[in-house]
């Protein structure tokens, strides 16, 4: 099974899920999911653009549309199309520079499929992102994820810093410059073979040492929780409701407390029409949720453009 390429105790994902950090180590190899190899290939072979490939610094987004000099001039097709330029990501990652690739399920179909596979191990859409990080270097700054990640080392080390969450299961994303109020917690260090699942809204920050780090992040790719499903709720009774389609009361009702019964009257139409809702319409909402993620998190399934022209495939000669 792929779970148990990043959890050592499948069992226990039950008892973590979305509770509390896990280290599994000495796992079987990753590579044929994701190498260096691999990495090397897309960042040179397949031209790729932001937001697929990025550059991190000490916590800062540094692009990846400037072009590396060479001797014959910079090549103006990489500057005009806005690819990544290969020589200036490595003479960046020289500097420090943490090379990101993201959405790897839409154009890497190594780890396309292992995502597939994870997913239906763990019953939910799976998404990743790689990040390869220089020597005594650190790239994204200090933050919390809004979903939960296994985070997996293929090569090299990095040393985690682990910050309990500012709320359980926040719903809003840590702004960049945030910095934890609650105290360090832990301090983990990853090497191949290991990985660390990280729940939902665990402040974290990785930094190398004397080596550089490679490693993958698997996210359960659901940011759908039962608020966003009350939203939907919501938009289903304002359609049965006609006082939930009415217009505010002006600024002096509202100060003058006139709006008191109008807001009696939504609140009891909504509550009604909250009690009409079935458990097979939640279910549905919930479901329609779900697919709509999966669909963004996998790639399309192939068309054939010849079918939709309505030519012949691979017409010959006559």
């Amino acid at each position: 099974m792929a779970v148990e390429l990043v959890l050592d105790d499948p069992s226990m994902l039950a008892s973590i899920r979305d509770k509390k950090p896990y280290v599994s180590r000495n796992l079987a190899g990753l590579g044929h999911a994701f190498s260096t190899e691999i990495a090397q290939r897309l960042l040179f072979d397949r031209g790729l653009r932001t937001p697929y490939v990025r550059l991190w610094r000490h916590g800062e987004d540094i692009g990846v549309r400037r072009t590396a000099k060479t001797k014959g001039g910079a090549d103006e097709r990489r500057v005009l199309s806005g690819l990544a330029d290969p020589q200036h990501v490595v003479s960046e990652m020289r500097a420090g520079a943490t090379l990101v690739f993201q959405a790897m399920s839409t154009y890497c179909p190594e780890v396309a499929s292992f995502c597939a596979e994870l997913a239906d191990d763990i019953g939910c859409p799976v998404a990743a992102n790689a990040f390869l990080t220089p020597p005594r270097a650190q790239g994204a700054p200090v933050h919390y994820d809004m979903a939960s990640v296994f985070i997996r080392q293929l090569a090299g080390s990095k040393t985690w810093r682990l910050h309990e969450p500012p709320k359980q299961w926040p719903i809003k994303r840590s702004k960049p410059g945030d910095t934890p109020e609650t105290p360090l917690s832990q301090e983990i260090v990853l090497h191949p073979g290991d990985c660390l699942y990280l729940p939902r809204g665990y402040y974290h920050e990785g930094v190398t040492g004397d080596d550089g780090s490679v490693h993958i992040t698997f996210s359960d790719g659901v940011e759908d929780h039962w608020v966003d499903v009350l939203h939907d709720v919501l938009d289903l009774v304002a359609e049965r409701t006609v006082s939930m389609r009415g217009r505010l009361p002006a600024r002096s009702d509202a100060l003058n407390r006139q709006s008191k019964a109008i807001w009696q009257e939504v609140r009891e139409d909504v509550s009604r029409a909250l009690d009409g809702l079935g458990d097979e319409m939640i279910s549905a909402l919930i479901l329609r949720r779900l697919q709509a993620r999966e669909q963004e998190l996998t790639r399309s399934e192939s068309v054939s453009l010849a079918e939709v022209l309505a030519v012949e495939s691979n017409p010959g000669d006559k």
